[in-house]
């Protein structure tokens, strides 16, 4: 039902930021925190169990079997990177959100989490020092994330915009950082096709268009449907 708490999914495998989001979501009546993984394992099962709303993923998770013996001064993000990516396939509905401390660090950090199929990004050190503050400050970030209008931070967005233009540049041939699904909904979408007829098009549901147009208005950093549409049309897609 509408009115239920949407329910959130961590996984993180740091106990004290597990206790510091779990406290924080529990203070806010819309939320409902379902649980936690520290990893791969039992993914698919929780996410059948539970059919998160929004899934917080830790991208710096060690991968299976790295224990203590992953060394301290190398990071290899797969294990994160590959979770997101798992969401999207088993649960498509699950807006997918990347939580990390490193995307300053790590420039190709955040286009790599979107790639992969990640809905928006959360740096864990962006809010306030304060736990009471960063709490508010986190529920408003996924109540942000679940009502469509969460923007990424200024300097995230200048980075991808400046890696996008060196890609365009480099392949002017691809001139969108979108899937081919992605790139089928929004030719119809340029030709003024509704949701309805998209669907119909396609042979996808209703949701499933309204949450690749949702995507696709946060990768080309977009806000409003009509600016999709006059994006798509100045590139020259579709023929409306």
């Amino acid at each position: 039902m509408e009115n239920e708490p949407k329910r959130i999914l961590l996984i993180e495998n740091d106990g004290g930021m597990i206790r510091s989001v779990k406290d924080a979501i529990e203070q806010d009546a819309r939320l409902r925190f379902v649980g936690y993984l520290t990893g791969r394992n039992n993914l698919d099962s929780f996410l059948d169990e539970h059919a998160p709303d929004v899934a917080l993923v830790d991208i710096g998770l060690m991968r299976p079997g790295e224990g203590l013996r992953v060394r301290l001064d190398v990071r290899d993000f797969e294990e994160g990177l590959w979770i997101i990516a798992r969401i999207g396939e088993v649960s498509p509905h699950t807006k997918i959100v990347g939580f990390s401390n490193f995307f300053a660090d790590y420039p190709d950090l955040p286009k790599q989490a979107l790639d992969r199929g990640a809905d928006a990004l959360i740096a864990k050190e962006s809010g306030p020092s304060e736990w009471r503050a960063w709490s508010n400050w986190l529920r408003s970030e996924i109540n942000a994330v679940l009502d469509d209008y969460w923007r990424m931070r200024p300097e995230v967005a200048a980075l991808l915009q400046e890696q996008e233009e060196e890609r365009r540049e480099s392949q002017p041939d691809d001139p969108l950082p979108l899937t081919q699904r992605q790139m089928e909904v929004l030719g119809c979408l340029a030709s003024g096709d509704s949701d309805r007829q998209i669907a119909q098009k396609l042979h996808i549901e209703e949701g499933a268009v309204r949450g690749h147009i949702s995507n696709i208005k946060k990768r080309l950093q977009l806000r409003y449907r009509w600016q999709v549409v006059e994006e798509a049309r100045r590139r020259g897609i579709g023929d409306g």
